[in-house]
């Protein structure tokens, strides 16, 4: 297997070459710390519980690594996996609707084959998807619906649907009654109105009025990062910058895990879905 540092050139800018085949890395620990380890066929998981993240159209950083570890190190990882799915190759086409399509049609089977492979067992999966990368993630979960018996997390972070698809097809296993599955989508108003889609099978939560920048496409992934470790990245530009995730006194973002504790996923499952998106505000 394949073992990458933290401070590696993977974790940089470098984009791999599109033709580059997809990657499944996990969080492993050896005495010098967490790092990343390219799953191969003989990789097998004892842990009863996955996360797994991936990225979207066209992506340079390596943000989805960042935040598997930042992950890792908040569970007990007796209990837990933590991943990244790296398509970096693939996604970067011409359109970001090829990459979509890549994403649901070849990317997102491949990655629901793989955690399959990794372990029947599963009792949870939780799977964390950026724009394009929605499609993947929910494809993927497709595929565990239907050859395990783990309840099923989708977080869809700025979900970008291509023009004529059907954006209901994203997070239908939540419509099934016969799945545990429950789907969270945060999403930002842009100029362009591309990525602003209100998904009919998820709780839709707008975090445009707690951006403390432009309204950017990455920041739905830079907010929800924020949210696992209760603050911006120290090393970044919204450093000095107060989170807020909170709505009518529920916070959202990383608390509506698993990985956050049992209860608040039961709690999680219990909270109907809105038809008008939940505001996320800055109270001050």
């Amino acid at each position: 297997m394949l073992a990458i540092g933290v401070g590696s050139w993977f974790l940089g800018s470098k984009t791999p070459d599109a033709s580059s085949e997809p990657m499944l890395y996990l969080v492993d620990q050896d005495p010098n710390g967490l790092r990343l380890v390219a799953v191969d066929e003989d990789t097998l998981c004892e842990e009863p519980n996955l996360v797994i993240i991936t990225h979207g159209w066209y992506e340079r950083e390596a943000w989805p690594a960042e935040m598997a570890l930042a992950i890792s190190e908040r569970v007990d990882r007796r209990f837990w996996r933590c991943g990244w799915y790296d398509w970096r190759g693939p996604a970067g086409r011409l359109r970001p609707s090829d990459a979509a399509k890549i994403a649901r049609d070849d990317a997102g089977p491949m990655l629901g084959r793989q955690i399959v492979r990794l372990s029947r067992q599963w009792r949870h999966v939780h799977l964390i998807g950026h724009s394009a990368g929605s499609w993947l993630v929910n494809e993927a979960a497709g595929v565990v619906a239907e050859q395990t018996s783990a309840s099923i997390h989708l977080t869809f972070l700025d979900a970008y649907v291509p023009q004529g698809w059907d954006q209901k097809s994203l997070g239908r296993f939540a419509g099934d009654p016969c799945e545990t599955c429950w789907a969270d989508h945060y999403f930002t108003r842009d100029p362009l109105n591309l990525t602003e889609n209100v998904l009919a099978w998820a709780c839709n939560v707008d975090v445009t009025d707690v951006n403390p920048g432009f309204r950017g496409h990455k920041f739905p992934w830079r907010w929800y990062q924020a949210t696992i470790v209760d603050r911006y990245d120290p090393a970044g530009r919204f450093a000095a910058k107060r989170l807020c995730d909170e709505s009518d006194g529920i916070r959202f973002g990383y608390a509506r895990s698993r990985e956050a504790g049992s209860q608040n996923w039961q709690a999680s499952l219990a909270l109907k879905v809105p038809r008008e998106p939940v505001i996320v505000a800055d109270p001050g």
